[in-house]
């Protein structure tokens, strides 16, 4: 009996512990708020419209072929086992 009201008085003080009320600073969230700002490069990027200088058109646009097609087929290297005996083989 007295372990069954042990059991009754432990329960009902972390009902009431957990009920009770919390509150948050006025600045919560001011430090993440803050590295996320720092770790952009530039904030007005997307606003800027000149076109970018001293990059090759044919070298973009073949670039962002092999980058499109890499999604079409999985490569056929990562079939193969990375972890190597250490012997090379053919």
């Amino acid at each position: 009996m007295t372990r069954l009201v042990g059991i009754l008085i432990a329960t009902v003080g972390l009902t009431a512990g957990a009920c009770a009320p919390t509150t948050i600073s006025p600045n919560w969230g001011t430090a993440y708020q803050q590295m996320r700002a720092s770790q952009v490069l530039n904030p007005t990027a997307g606003e800027q419209l000149d076109p970018v200088e001293g990059q090759d058109g044919v070298a973009n646009a073949t670039a962002m072929g092999t980058y499109r097609k890499s999604f079409e087929t999985p490569n056929a290297e990562f079939q193969r086992s990375i972890v190597s005996s250490g012997v090379q083989t053919k």
